[in-house]
């Protein structure tokens, strides 16, 4: 000990020296820290004693508690944590087993910062978790994880306008540090040139620039036009940005056009894209209406019919007509032809088997349509299946579910699909009430009542509002309870939805109705026909 306080001393003072240093030490740690043993002196510590391993043990518990959870007392353990960080560890001291801690400490308080914004992004709260990784992505431009979650938050709170900017500020970090992009950032990137409402919107500046929906003399006799079928894909990019006025009046305007010019299969398809709009506001008698008259429109011989057939079993069975539903499912014929009416029909099996209560049944449909939408690929939207299996998962018992409602809300909010993380929010909240965590069941039914309202989506708002006042009563919140049970009545006469039976009780549907967007086989070949619309 002499040797390494006073190199080259070892004199009778030195060692007088270190006496008094002990001494002294002694007075200022208490009585029984500092015990002498056969070969010098021991500290007798316990773990709480120590800042340092405090924060390890506290970090480190977090960590492993908030893995499969991702509630909010997982949260408030990792802000536990994170509040015990004083800024560098043994500021001052350069020993080799001491650096080597000080990288390791610094390492689990960015692991507890990036796990606390992923909680937030999960909870809806994407304004938290963006302070926390914008902070973290400037102090570690190399930190991948801290830059897709500062991408997800950016577009989780509306601001996807910026996310251009912030991929250029971070590939110029990473160039600077001699760095390339590893592969979630790439994926990050990806999904960003995937959203292509601008593309789409200039393409139809092009193709009709007055926006009068006019034909051409040379498209006139081809329904498959191309300022159709961009048209019809701007309504779907509007309808899962959840601006549901602006998808049904393009697709109210373009159904006008054709009937005029007697394309009467391609009226019925976008009929059946209007029961997809009317399906997110849960306007679901509406949409009954739509389909009948997109049936009577149907010539029965490209397939759509039974792809019809499907989707009215679909509306059916969220308005919980189970015979009804199972009978124009019936009809609809085996699942077999394109794969977006092979996963459309599983998706509703399952539906109904879940509404049945046959949960077992219900998650082998579901991930029987998971398997047919990882085949098709882009063909397909995964979003809505991602949720049947999670709210299939719920239903028997399984605790995987919440891996798969993880997915879907990364999944919506990566490509700003805010009905379907309204509807996922809305859905985990009765996930979390069933297995009993009141408080997390709460903050995920505001996140997607919040987002619901946002978008016009008055089904799951007042599923959303429903499962709040629940959890709101566990918690002994009466007032608030009761007044967000009649907002959720409001929502359902809003658009003129029977309440659920039990009503209140966790038992209202949980799936997404949406149909996924027409591949290019989908489109019909015109046949005029004689006979007026009805």
């Amino acid at each position: 000990m002499v040797e390494a306080l006073w190199p080259g001393d070892q004199s009778e003072r030195a060692f007088t020296r270190l006496h008094v240093q002990i001494h002294r030490l002694r007075r200022q740690l208490g009585h029984g820290v500092l015990i002498n043993s056969a070969s010098g002196y021991r500290l007798d510590l316990t773990t709480e004693a120590i800042d340092a391993w405090h924060f390890e043990h506290s970090a480190r518990s977090a960590l492993t508690e908030a893995a499969p959870t991702h509630d909010v007392g997982a949260l408030r353990r990792l802000e536990a944590a994170a509040s015990q960080w004083d800024g560098e560890p043994f500021p001052g001291v350069e020993l080799p087993d001491t650096v080597t801690w000080q990288s390791a400490l610094a390492d689990l308080y960015t692991r507890v910062q990036v796990k606390r914004a992923e909680v937030h992004l999960e909870l809806g709260d994407g304004h938290a978790a963006l302070d926390l990784a914008t902070q973290l992505s400037h102090e570690q431009p190399e930190n991948e994880r801290a830059q897709v979650l500062r991408m997800s938050a950016l577009q989780q709170t509306g601001r996807d306008s910026e996310l251009p900017r912030a991929f250029g500020e971070v590939n110029r970090a990473l160039t600077d540090l001699g760095l390339e992009p590893g592969p979630d950032l790439l994926a990050a990137q990806r999904v960003l040139a995937c959203s292509r409402e601008a593309e789409i919107r200039s393409e139809l500046a092009i193709v009709d620039p007055a926006g009068d929906l006019t034909p051409r003399s040379d498209d006139e006799a081809d329904p498959s036009m191309r300022g159709t079928v961009l048209r019809r894909e701007l309504a779907y990019i509007l309808m899962g940005k959840g601006r549901h006025s602006e998808a049904l009046s393009l697709l109210e305007r373009l159904e006008a056009l054709h009937s005029g010019l007697g394309h009467e299969n391609l009226c019925a398809l976008l009929l059946r894209d209007m029961v997809a709009v009317m399906g997110l506001t849960g306007d679901l008698r509406r949409a009954l209406r739509l389909l009948g008259e997109a049936s009577r429109l149907d010539e029965r011989t490209t397939g759509t019919d039974a792809m019809l057939r499907i989707v009215r079993a679909l509306v059916l069975t969220h308005m919980r007509r189970l015979r009804r539903a199972e009978d124009s499912l019936t009809a609809s014929g085996e699942p077999v032809g394109a794969r977006s009416r092979q996963l459309m029909w599983w998706r509703v099996r399952s539906q109904i088997d879940r509404r049945a209560g046959r949960p077992r049944d219900a998650v082998a449909g579901a991930l029987r349509a998971w398997d047919i939408g990882r085949e098709a690929g882009t063909e397909v939207d995964l979003g809505p299946v991602l949720l049947d299996v999670a709210c299939s998962m719920r239903d028997a018992a399984d605790t995987d579910c919440f891996d798969w409602y993880r997915t879907v809300l990364r999944h919506a909010h990566d490509a700003v699909r805010v009905p379907l993380a309204a509807s996922a929010h809305a859905s985990m909240a009765k996930a979390h009430l069933l297995w009993g965590s009141q408080e997390t069941a709460a903050v995920h039914a505001r996140a997607g009542l919040e987002l619901a309202q946002r978008s016009g989506c008055w089904l799951f708002a007042g599923r959303a509002a429903a499962r709040l006042a629940e959890a709101e009563e566990h918690l002994g919140e009466t007032s608030s309870a009761l007044h967000h049970r009649y907002e959720a009545q409001s929502f359902y006469r809003r658009i003129d939805f029977p309440a659920p039976i039990g009503f209140g009780s966790g038992s209202e549907a949980d799936a997404v109705l949406t149909t996924a967007p027409a591949a290019r086989g989908d489109w019909p070949r015109t046949r005029s026909r004689d006979r007026r619309r009805s």
